[in-house]
């Protein structure tokens, strides 16, 4: 049986009404059904809604349909649509953020045990340049320039162990450069407040520490030949402290006392390059040269000296005591920093009642 439609029905329906089809004729038992029911709800108007009934669902339709303000509910929904879009690129960039920081933060770990050799040590370099551009007063910069320079003497104690005598120095000697700088930011300070005072006392701690670890390295290093040499660079750091001039606050003292010990480091590395640097060793004097040669007009003196070997020539030693020197000249302009500062800086006057 063909599929009938929805005025087929009705006109089913009204054919039955009229008396001119019986509902037994109708072959489709569901089609049947259907005709039964109509034919009821119009004979028994009492089983359907009355008027009252239809015009208040229909008033009630009606009303749903109409406009009205958004309630909270809405908005918060409409809220949430909104995010929803972006929120997968949101997700994302959070996601690289996190994964970024994490790795930052894991190498910065990973590099502070680093030494000269290792891949990571520009790395170390790096963050501690951070560190120093983010610290904003002079006690939070004599802290990380404290902490910079036990780095440098944990590295020369390693590089010392390993017999590396000339990265040593380097170490060593900017350990006595940041020691300098930390004294140096305290000086500017130190007779301002009592917290400024009492990081003074615990940085010439920290420096006697130092020489006990020093002294120890030495100790174990002095007796065997390969870290013999990398082990007098450290005694410079392990021998006490020249007593310091009275016109010097605490501050300056350990300023000036870290600038002659990494001058002592400098003069080290330069006295192991010294047989390498000057060849004009027996040049006769001129009373005893032959007379033509006395005729001749003389050479300055720096043009009896050995040529100076370019950058790619010098070797390891020489770049060292490069190194070295250009630290011992950063402390010594820290020691002077650290004495100027702390004659600006205005004693506290005691208070009489």
């Amino acid at each position: 049986m063909a599929r009938r439609t929805a005025k087929d029905t009705a006109r089913l329906i009204e054919e039955v009404a009229r008396g001119e089809r019986l509902l037994e004729e109708i072959k489709d038992p569901e089609l049947r059904e259907t005709v039964r029911l109509a034919l009821r709800l119009h004979k028994d108007p009492f089983t359907a809604p009355d008027a009252r009934t239809r015009s208040r669902i229909r008033s009630r339709v009606l009303a749903s349909l109409r406009p009205h303000g958004a309630t909270v509910a809405d908005r918060v929904t409409i809220a949430f649509e909104i995010l929803a879009k972006p929120a997968p690129y949101v997700m994302r960039a959070f996601a690289v953020a996190a994964i970024v920081l994490t790795i930052a933060a894991s190498t910065s770990v990973v590099s502070s045990g680093s030494v000269s050799d290792d891949a990571l040590y520009s790395v170390k370099l790096a963050s501690e340049q951070a560190r120093l551009a983010l610290a904003t007063t002079p006690e939070d910069r004599a802290m990380v320039e404290l902490t910079i320079a036990e780095h440098r003497l944990a590295e020369a104690t390693e590089l010392a162990t390993q017999g590396n005598d000339d990265d040593a120095i380097v170490a060593t000697s900017e350990y006595g450069e940041h020691l300098a700088n930390a004294a140096a930011e305290l000086a500017q300070v130190e007779t301002l407040t009592p917290d400024a005072q009492g990081l003074v006392v615990q940085l010439q701690q920290k420096i006697d520490t130092h020489r006990a670890v020093a002294a120890a390295t030495v100790a174990r290093l002095a007796d065997s030949p390969s870290t013999a040499s990398a082990a007098q660079v450290l005694a410079v750091v392990a021998a006490p402290a020249d007593p310091a001039a009275s016109d010097l606050s605490p501050a300056a003292a350990i300023a000036a006392q870290a600038a002659t010990a990494t001058d002592q480091i400098a003069n080290v590395a330069e006295r192991k390059v010294t047989p390498v640097a000057t060849s004009a060793a027996a040049i006769p004097p001129a009373a005893t040269r032959p007379a033509a040669a006395t005729t001749r007009p003389t050479a300055p003196a720096h043009h009896t000296e050995a040529p100076r070997a370019t950058t790619n020539e010098r070797s390891r030693g020489e770049r060292a005591a490069e190194s070295a020197r250009k630290a011992a000249d950063e402390a010594k302009a820290a020691a002077k920093k650290a004495k100027e500062g702390s004659r600006r800086t205005p004693t506290p006057t005691p208070h009489h009642p």
